[in-house]
């Protein structure tokens, strides 16, 4: 069993409210317990940032479902690795949808707003795994 994560970036093509993002949460996380699939997603004014992670094929075809989705476009890779372990154990999907509230005490989020798009393209690795460090233990929904 070969282990994999992958991190992609999206923005959707609307806003999405709590309620829809809850509703959707609970058809990923029985999906993706079926696949074995563990991960994180944060939500942001429109910006996505997803990281999935479980065996290679299961991730490939989790992603290719993803990327046909609807709801955003604009999908970017981060990166895909091979993994020893998961940093998402036993958590199907957790789910944190940023707000202005409590954004600047998140590492990755501060005054110049780098829970962006752009801010992932400059630096999409360190970017990214600070901020899915930053939300590993904690997961609002």
């Amino acid at each position: 069993m070969s282990l994999c994560s992958l991190v992609y970036v999206s923005s959707a093509r609307q806003d999405l409210s709590e309620s829809m993002l809850k509703n959707m949460l609970g058809q990923w996380r029985e999906s993706n317990e079926q696949s074995e699939i563990t991960g994180m997603l944060l939500y942001r004014d429109g910006f996505f940032m997803q990281a999935i992670e479980g065996e290679e094929e299961k991730v490939d075809h989790l992603f290719d479902h993803i990327s046909m989705d609807t709801r955003h476009e604009d999908i970017v890779v981060v990166y895909k690795k091979p993994i020893k372990q998961r940093g998402f154990q036993n958590r199907p999907m957790g789910l944190d949808k940023i707000d202005d509230a409590g954004h600047d005490c998140v590492d990755g989020i501060g005054e110049d707003n780098r829970f962006s798009k752009p801010a992932f393209l400059v630096h999409p690795v360190s970017q990214s795994e600070a901020m899915l460090a930053d939300f590993r233990v904690e997961l609002f929904f």
